[in-house]
């Protein structure tokens, strides 16, 4: 049997059905650039141009793949580059979202996974409980503009045994998501290549471990010490900064940089700032740190919020609460209202969810407003209608007049449409209250707006950069 015939005729039927399903300017901008690479009895393999696009279709359309190639076909569909699928055809750890995403009823049988014991162990490897190191993955790493420069260096410092770059600094504030790229980095190599030597340490045990050697363990202690920072072929340290503020252990992190930098061996960094604005750090230091390669690594913008979320939902669901559901709607405002870190999105999902869990309350967008104005997340910062009306004439170019007319013609209702949909998910306003501040108009003028505008989001990538650089207008 012609495995890769057959799979070339239902990748066709697929292809059809989500340009159909997710619209034309959706598909041609994601699920259109998947291609077919090859296949067998057991597996397909789509592959995609570049991580950050993967990382995209797998969050937003990944199961809608997976659910129609398994209406029609019961091979299992695992997505990543091409040169993942030459070096490593299944056990990528780019491609384990993928299979974890596949329906039930796809997975291999016992039969099937004795065929091929490398989809084995990645299945097992997902179905374990996750460890701090194995949640922070390449591949539930969301990637978007802001980072997306810092996720590139962390996968070529795993691709790259010999130090290109050297050494590598990561820089930000903290909840960008340094930690997590760190992390990601120590558990590729280890799945991909384990006898490449890599020691993962963050900036408390260097000072803590130094400080106990030097005080009272002796010179073997000592020397056990650097041996462990420099007998290896990388060199990871998280939250370098703080090891400038005791100057002892700020020299022997000099001295350990000049090493392994001296014998190529690569030693990756993150801090909270450029290294020249380590206020404690010593010129021979900052010299060292920026002889390298320097990446910040910034803000979340909205677009990348909402996609981070999506990711926590799907995770959520994964872990404890299956049948976990929150509108886009509410999606929408909890990533609006939540412009900080990752870290600080993170935290206020949880307490969303968390209330919700609680008082068994469904998701709406009223439960997280109502969830977020009890929380350190209510700033008192939320923009009035006006506001919201006046940001989004400005960027679409008509005036407030044009906003509040009778007026049908497209370029003045859609920026209405939008307005309106923004002063839904930005403010606590009611629907009739919303209506009447656009020149009186019912609810159900309100009502349909928010839902065609939700529609059109994730057909019209246009329309969708124009609703982000609002948001971003009304937070600035």
């Amino acid at each position: 049997m012609d495995h890769m015939a057959s799979a070339k005729a239902v990748w066709i039927d697929v292809a059809k059905d989500l340009r159909s399903l997710l619209g034309d300017n959706a598909h041609r901008s994601w699920t259109a650039r998947l291609s077919l690479h090859s296949a067998d009895e057991n597996v397909v393999r789509l592959s995609g141009p570049t991580r950050f696009v993967l990382s995209r279709i797998e969050m937003d359309y990944g199961h809608s793949i997976t659910e129609l190639w398994a209406s029609r076909d019961n091979r299992l569909v695992v997505m990543g580059l091409a040169g993942d699928f030459e070096s490593a055809p299944i056990a990528q750890a780019t491609q384990t979202s993928a299979i974890a995403n596949a329906p039930t009823h796809t997975a291999p049988t016992p039969t099937t996974s004795a065929q091929d014991p490398a989809m084995t162990e990645a299945i097992i490897e997902k179905a374990k409980p996750e460890s701090r190191e194995r949640r922070f993955t390449f591949d539930n790493f969301v990637v978007g503009p802001t980072n997306e420069l810092a996720y590139a260096i962390a996968r070529k410092v795993v691709g790259t045994p010999d130090a290109q770059y050297n050494p590598v600094v990561i820089h930000g504030p903290h909840g960008m998501g340094k930690t997590h790229l760190l992390h990601a980095v120590k558990t590729e190599i280890e799945d991909t290549d384990p006898n490449r030597r890599v020691h993962l340490i963050n900036s408390e045990q260097f000072v803590s471990t130094f400080v106990r050697s030097v005080r009272g363990n002796g010179r073997d202690a000592i020397e056990a010490f650097k041996s462990s920072l420099r007998d290896v072929d990388l060199l990871i340290i998280d939250d370098a900064h703080f090891i400038a503020d005791k100057p002892t252990s700020q020299e022997e992190l000099l001295h350990t940089l000049i090493s392994l930098v001296g014998e190529s061996r690569q030693v990756l960094l993150a801090t909270d700032r450029h290294p020249h604005a380590i206020t404690k750090a010593s010129d021979r230091l900052k010299s060292i740190l920026c002889a390298g390669l320097l990446c910040d690594i910034g803000p979340a913008d909205y677009e990348l919020r909402r996609r981070i979320l999506d990711r926590l939902i799907e995770r959520k669901r994964g872990n404890s609460n299956p049948d976990l559901a929150m509108p886009q709607i509410a999606r929408d405002h909890l990533a609006a209202r939540i412009n900080a870190t990752p870290r600080d999105l993170e935290g206020a999902f949880n307490q969303v969810v968390a209330r919700s869990e609680f008082l068994g309350r469904p998701l709406t967008l009223e439960s997280v407003q109502e969830a977020l104005s009890h929380s350190r997340y209510n700033n008192g910062m939320r923009p009035t209608v006006d506001k919201i009306q006046r940001a989004t004439g400005k960027e679409f170019g008509i005036t407030m007049d044009d906003m509040l007319s009778k007026r049908r013609a497209r370029a003045i209702a859609r920026p209405r449409q939008v307005a309106m949909y923004l002063a839904k998910i930005m403010t606590t306003r009611s629907l009739p209250d919303i209506g009447r501040r656009f020149g009186g108009r019912d609810h159900t003028t309100v009502i349909h707006a928010v839902k065609r505008i939700e529609s059109l989001r994730a057909e019209d990538s246009a329309l969708n950069g124009h609703i982000e650089a609002v948001i971003e207008a009304l937070k600035s």
